[in-house]
């Protein structure tokens, strides 16, 4: 029976081969939960209507999540989920390297705001101003000054002295947001950290692995996983990455 249906699939030009278990892949929500305890402190940079938070809640068993989304539109939606739910914490301010009040462009869709200005003359570009029903030129759709704190400010202010899970989605930002929490890095406050790396040119700033490993690589952090979004640059609209990095002072690495 087995060899009939091997040769089956073979006429069919598929090949049926035995799974290696020590190669075998978990995703990346088994990762962490594999990995971080069950009740972690989580910050999660860039909330937007807080899908993040979803799925944390899905991942762990009572997470504490400190969610910080500056697009008061975006946060409004965020508040009204989850207001009843007194382990989350929203803040509808960014964080950055410094504390300040910058310009952010805010866009047909929200999730690719920035404090970074989109390339112009692109195919991203095109056609995502064409799926919103606006012009290039218009996909930007306002340009607002936003407050920006640090992670190491709030962690003080709040009185935080650990962070289980960093994660970070701020569209080319995430550098700033490390540099801001130097304090945090270098007194192993943080113990994993999950961030997007945009090696496209959708905004005028790209990133390499050094451009964020300079950050982590001397406070003992290790790249343990990478979640591509397509794997090179010259095919497809996009070239990112969600990073998973664990401190080593925690983790048997």
């Amino acid at each position: 029976m087995k060899k009939l249906i091997k040769k089956t699939f073979n006429t069919l030009g598929l090949k049926i081969t035995r799974i290696n278990k020590e190669l075998e892949n978990i995703n990346f929500d088994e990762l962490l939960a594999q990995k971080i305890n069950k009740n972690p402190i989580i910050f999660d940079v860039g909330g937007n209507q807080g899908q993040s938070i979803e799925r944390f809640k899905k991942i762990f068993t009572t997470p504490i999540i400190h969610s910080f989304e500056p697009i008061k539109s975006e946060f409004d939606v965020m508040y009204k989920k989850f207001k009843e739910d007194e382990n989350i914490f929203l803040n509808n301010f960014a964080l950055g390297d410094k504390t300040e009040e910058k310009e952010f462009n805010i866009t047909a869709k929200t999730g690719n705001s920035s404090f970074n200005k989109i390339t112009k003359n692109t195919k991203w570009l095109k056609i995502r101003s064409k799926q919103y029903k606006t012009t290039e030129e218009g996909y930007i759709v306002q340009k607002k000054k936003v407050m920006i704190n640090t992670i190491d400010n709030y962690c003080n202010d709040k009185k935080i002295d650990r962070i289980d899970l960093l994660k970070i989605d701020t569209q080319g930002y995430e550098d700033k947001v490390l540099e801001g929490s130097s304090n945090s890095l270098k007194n192993n406050k943080i113990r994993a950290i999950v961030t997007e790396i945009m090696f496209d040119n959708i905004y005028d700033k790209y990133f390499t692995f050094s451009d964020i490993e300079k950050y982590l690589i001397p406070h003992n952090f290790r790249m343990v996983g990478i979640d591509l979004a397509n794997n090179n640059l010259f095919s497809s609209l996009v070239f990112f990455a969600d990073v998973y990095y664990f401190n080593k002072k925690f983790y048997n690495l």
